[in-house]
């Protein structure tokens, strides 16, 4: 799965004011700090705790001149079982409160609520720990929109660098079809990923019924190409079977031996300082804070790095007078740059549920565990003992999945295409956007077209729990959101609009993952269990239109991977950031998270925003000498 935000219009402080008469004692270890005990000057900022914060926080502390701090809205978590355990999953820990969309008016008007995290190590503390990368074209696509560095070619030594693989035992690969190259997985990064060591029966019955309708298996799904089915590689410690999550390896690895690193959490950054175009600090204030305004600042002597999230880094930078002029001007926040890119290109990757009945269904199985106490108990046993568990896999997944190109999705590829592409880009996005996010979009829209067009890119993943439902994911939408304030107070959530099912390529892309699904169903591997589709969907739903007006009521428009709200593309097509993801027309602010993608990834993003943060901590090393780099 796979992260809100102002302040009083404090007097902006000189850097050189800012700074200690003389310098300040640091701890000797990594340090949560307060309010009271934090620098009053650091040498990078961090906005967020989550999986880009803390890489970053943890690569560029490997300089012990540098003084980092992270501020995170959220607190660290307690360890609980239901983070920890993959068994026994519950993200709802650590969801950030009461956020919710606007009327999705391609969703039948429905307001359905939005999750990200407020945790330190985010999203990957309450994720389902699916650890994947996208498909070389992703990258490649983002590199073509003017983005040097960022191809596929080099992107893949970071994601070395960023992961430990521990394979799987040799006789759980040989039972249950696992496979991997060695030489595109790493085996001395910070994260740890690996496999549960444990599969329900049924789950090949599933494998042999896609296959029968076209998925063969794949050889390895981090090579850069996973079309057909494959294990689900997970954030899994193997010598634990325990959740790895950012804070495990990017703080709690190292806190003991950096002095230089802070953290401060349960405070939410309100805005961006500046001096002229620079940015100095920030403002924050507590996450229970009664105040409609920031309280206090603090000073960054080098740069301030936003990674809020897809919604969090808009909102900041809104409320930091860095936005459309229009929407600034409203609220009465006075303009540091006009950049109508932010908030704007909003997307995730929609998820539906499709319910099942099973005459014959092969036990146990997930529902097993819901159901028998004595084989929960059983498992839950094992698990503790360290032998192998249920309690490996993610509570409602089973252990493998399926990624569709669209070729392999449906036989009307062509035609879905040829109907997208004579679509006029505008009627896709909000009506009084801004022309050159239009232009953007515009570009981001044809390289999606080829992409739709390729064999070798997925648009759309299917799964299976081994219990009562099924899961389609629609991986590559054209509709556009927006993400905007709705007040000057930091702590107020902002308007979110997915604008899910407002481009008819996605409803025709998401009927055809939705028929590929009902196929693999009827394949005879899977017609062995019995299985009947059931309400409210069901075999008396024979047309396109039939389907998707279902479908309308039950799609959720998040999977809680929603990016891109900050596009790294250039200012003239709407961008937000450059490629090495510094703020356009202001000085010494990036953006670091998951908001600076131009356009979703064929997969999960966890994996990609290790990485990607990885590549930026090399980038600030070179240009600041820091750490031998230079």
């Amino acid at each position: 799965m796979r992260s809100s935000l102002l302040g009083a219009l404090l007097p902006l402080v000189p850097l050189s004011a800012a700074a200690p008469a003389e310098p300040v004692k640091v701890p000797r270890h990594a340090t949560v700090v307060t309010r009271q005990t934090l620098l009053s000057n650091y040498t990078f900022i961090i906005a967020g705790g989550g999986i880009a914060g803390l890489t970053l926080a943890d690569r560029l502390t490997e300089d012990p001149s540098v003084t980092v701090l992270v501020i995170e809205a959220g607190p660290l978590d307690a360890g609980q079982d239901g983070i920890l355990v993959p068994g026994a999953y519950a993200p709802w820990y650590y969801f950030w409160p009461g956020l919710n969309t606007v009327p999705q008016t391609g969703l039948n008007n429905r307001t359905i609520s939005a999750i990200t995290a407020q945790v330190v190590g985010g999203g990957s503390t309450i994720n389902a720990m699916v650890y994947l990368r996208g498909d070389a074209d992703d990258y490649n696509a983002w590199g073509a929109l003017g983005n040097s560095g960022w191809s596929w070619a080099n992107m893949l030594p970071y994601f070395k660098k960023a992961e430990t693989f521990t394979p799987p035992s040799a006789a759980l690969a040989a039972a249950g079809n696992i496979s991997w190259d060695d030489s595109v997985r790493g085996h001395s990064g910070p994260v740890q990923f690996s496999y549960p060591n444990y599969f329900y029966p049924g789950s090949a019955n599933w494998w042999n019924a896609a296959n029968e309708v076209g998925l063969p298996p794949v050889n390895d799904p981090q090579s850069g190409s996973k079309q057909g089915v494959f294990w689900i590689p997970s954030a899994l410690d193997a010598s634990t079977m325990t959740r790895n999550h950012a804070r495990r390896n990017h703080y709690d690895r190292v806190k003991d031996s950096r002095p230089n690193y802070h953290l401060l959490t349960s405070n939410v950054v309100g805005k961006v300082l500046f001096n002229g175009k620079n940015a100095s600090g920030v403002c924050y204030l507590s996450t229970t804070s009664t105040s409609t305004a920031c309280s206090s600042n603090v000073y960054a002597t080098k740069e301030v790095i936003l990674a809020a999230g897809g919604f969090g880094t808009p909102k900041i930078l809104q409320l930091s007078g860095i936005g459309r002029k229009k929407l600034l001007q409203k609220f009465g926040i006075p303009l540091v740059t006009d950049l109508p890119g932010v908030g704007q290109n909003l997307q995730d990757q929609p998820t539906l549920s499709v319910p099942y009945t099973f005459t014959n269904n092969v036990v146990p199985n997930y529902g097993s565990l819901l159901t028998n106490a004595t084989y929960n108990a059983e498992q839950h046993a094992r698990y503790d003992a360290g032998q192998s568990s249920a309690y490996t896999l993610v509570s409602s997944l089973s252990s493998n999945i399926g990624v569709l190109s669209l070729q392999k999705a449906t036989s009307s590829y062509r035609q879905i295409i040829k109907a997208a592409a004579l679509r006029d880009p505008a009627l896709s996005l909000p009506a009084d956007v801004d022309e050159t996010v239009l232009a953007g979009y515009t570009a981001q829209r044809t390289a999606i077209l080829k992409q739709f067009a390729n064999n070798d890119v997925g648009v759309g993943t299917v799964h299976w729990s081994t219990a009562d439902s099924a899961l389609v994911y629609h991986l590559k939408p054209l509709s556009r959101g927006t993400v905007t304030i709705n007040s000057t107070n930091p702590l107020e959530n902002p308007l979110i609009d997915f604008r899910t099912g407002t481009d008819p390529a996605d409803v025709a892309v998401y009927t055809a993952l939705f028929r590929k699904n009902r196929a693999l169903f009827a394949a005879p591997s899977m017609q062995a269990l019995g299985p009947t589709e059931a309400a409210p969907f069901g075999a008396q739903l024979t047309t396109d239109e039939q389907i998707y007006a279902v479908m309308r009521d039950q799609i959720n428009p998040s999977n809680a991977h929603q990016c891109c709200t900050a596009a790294m593309m250039p200012l003239e097509l709407g961008g937000v950031v450059s490629s090495e993801q510094k703020v356009y027309n202001v000085r010494r602010l990036r953006v670091a998270d998951i908001s600076a993608w131009p356009f979703q990834l064929s997969g999960a993003p966890m994996a990609t925003v290790y990485a990607a943060a990885e590549r930026l901590a090399d980038l600030i090393k070179k240009e600041y000498c820091l750490a031998g780099a230079c």
